[in-house]
């Protein structure tokens, strides 16, 4: 191996370990300590305070930054408001060393930058994302995944999915950075449902939009045998694969078990949405990052299916809609306010449902604008948020250079990715929270998911699972056990039901307490 591939991988292996003081403290005064330290594998690569249950140190994403002691305002909200983070980052940039390590962070996520592996490995499905116009019918549909080796179950809805093709402008980043003006399109899937039950009988059409994480193409290739993560003895950690693969097996990482997910929401009988996010796959656009403008997106898409404006459909029968034809087919009759939505994401598809629920239920945060227009909510019928791999408790259960990284971002770049005190002051204005996370998640402390969760006035639900980041990389036992908590979650929501045979825990050891005892090969580290 060559040093410099060397450096790369340790770099690599580095990237998601979650910053915190061995030393401690390690949770808030209110918070149960810690009954001792355990090592984890995928994807931290190192030990974590952890809770016993039932003789296993169970291990768990600890507190990165604390309020201090004589704090007087809420301080996981007020100290990392837009307002708040790019006050400090304009203090801090005066210094040319900050400032330098600040903006190269920034170009870890290289701000402009695409996900485009779908159609690399089979050119089928390999389209223009950029293009005016493409041909629908070469846009991989659910059918394509019976093939072996995939063998998806997803492929079983072939008969049931249109794809979707809708207009949308292009976001700050582009006009302001890259002088362009054009607009873009987004493309993905509507997959009809046979309806959700009301509990009395009936069934209600209702809508579930979900998006994926970044980096993964909801059309791309992913081999079942192809992990996440793979261990290095050289470097004696769990390294993250790259996409698409050496093996040329993938295109993707993740799309299949996304796929999934999809799939249990179909078979609780909602219609599903789901685009890949602009700068990925087969949508447009220059830049992959900016989770404000794609959450926007999701309300230009339900507006377009029922107005027909700037939309394209392909039947599943093969019959192309266009404009006025298209016009409201895909919403059963009902207007895009009207018909009752879930929007639910994992990752930055979390930070997208965060930015879109802040929007629709409390209003404007468009803070990647020199002149955002105010808005008050949108309005839209949303029933529930589903936060998976959460990023909602903040900027504030994130190392503190975070905050600065994301205000360099929207006040250098004009991209708004993290979010920041607003979504967790806004959680208390949203109709339904659910929250599905890995215990040792990088995303953010424990802590911060349980404050999204303690904040909530709506139904809630928080689940735990032993595994780490991604949701598709908990292992089939706990991915179930989220799968189906959260389908019937929705459900709920969506029939205004009760949630029936769950208990609320009063503190995060209760959340980790009370997560299946299912470990996955991947969470311990190898000899």
């Amino acid at each position: 191996m060559a040093d410099n591939q060397l450096d790369w991988d340790e770099g690599m292996r580095r990237v998601r370990l979650f910053p915190f003081d061995a030393n401690g403290p390690l949770v808030s005064s209110g918070a149960p300590k810690p009954d001792g330290f355990t090592m984890v594998g995928w994807d931290q690569n190192a030990e974590f305070p952890a809770y016993r249950v039932n003789g296993d140190l169970v291990p768990f994403t600890p507190m990165a930054q604390f309020a201090p002691v004589d704090a007087k305002s809420d301080y996981f909200v007020d100290h990392f408001t837009d307002t708040a983070i790019k006050a400090r980052w304009a203090e801090a940039k005066k210094d040319p060393a900050t400032r330098d390590r600040i903006l190269a962070r920034v170009m870890d996520l290289q701000v402009p930058h695409q996900f485009r592996g779908t159609g690399s490995i089979d050119p089928r499905g390999l389209i223009d994302p950029h293009a005016e116009r493409v041909d629908l019918t070469s846009i991989r549909r659910p059918g394509f995944f019976a093939a072996a080796p995939w063998n998806e179950a997803i492929a079983a809805f072939d008969d049931r999915t249109s794809v979707i093709e809708v207009v949308v402008p292009r976001e700050p980043h582009e006009i302001i950075h890259m002088g362009l003006r054009d607009p873009i399109r987004v493309r993905g899937w509507h997959i009809a449902g046979d309806g959700v039950p009301d509990g009395r009988g009936g069934k209600i059409k209702a809508l579930a939009i979900l998006i994926c994480g970044r980096n993964i193409e909801m059309t791309g290739i992913h081999h079942p045998d192809d992990g996440e993560c793979y261990w290095d003895a050289r470097l004696q950690g769990w390294m993250q694969n790259s996409y698409p693969d050496t093996a040329n097996r993938s295109e993707s990482g993740g799309a299949r078990p996304w796929r999934n997910y999809l799939r249990v929401f179909v078979e609780a009988g909602f219609d599903v949405l789901s685009i890949d996010k602009r700068g990925h796959g087969i949508s447009g656009g220059t830049c992959d990052t900016n989770c404000n403008e794609q959450g926007e997106d999701l309300f230009r898409v339900l507006d377009a299916l029922e107005t027909g404006i700037g939309v394209r459909i392909l039947l599943p029968g093969g019959t192309p809609l266009e404009g006025k034809a298209a016009a409201g087919k895909l919403l059963g009759g009902r207007g895009a306010k009207e018909i009752p939505v879930v929007i639910g994401g994992a990752s930055q598809g979390c930070m997208v449902t965060c930015w879109a629920m802040h929007k629709n239920a409390v209003g404007s945060c468009d803070f990647d604008r020199p002149d955002p227009v105010q808005r008050g909510p949108y309005g839209y019928n949303v029933k529930a948020s589903l936060l998976l791999a959460p990023f909602g408790g903040g900027l504030g259960y994130r190392s503190p250079d975070d905050s600065l990284i994301e205000a360099a971002r929207r006040a250098e770049f004009h991209v708004q990715m993290f979010t920041s005190g607003e979504i967790l002051g806004g959680i208390k204005h949203w109709p339904a929270v659910f929250i599905g996370r890995g215990l040792w998640d990088f995303s953010e402390s424990l802590e911060g998911s349980f404050d999204c969760f303690r904040r909530a006035t709506g139904p809630r639900m928080i689940l735990g699972v032993r595994g780490p980041h991604g949701e598709a990389q908990w292992g089939n036992v706990n991915i179930r056990h989220v799968q189906d908590h959260m389908t019937r979650f929705a459900a709920a929501a969506v029939s205004g039901r009760a949630i029936e045979g769950y208990t609320e825990p009063q503190n995060i050891r209760d959340v980790v307490a009370a997560a299946p005892q299912h470990w996955i090969a991947t969470a311990k580290m190898k000899s």
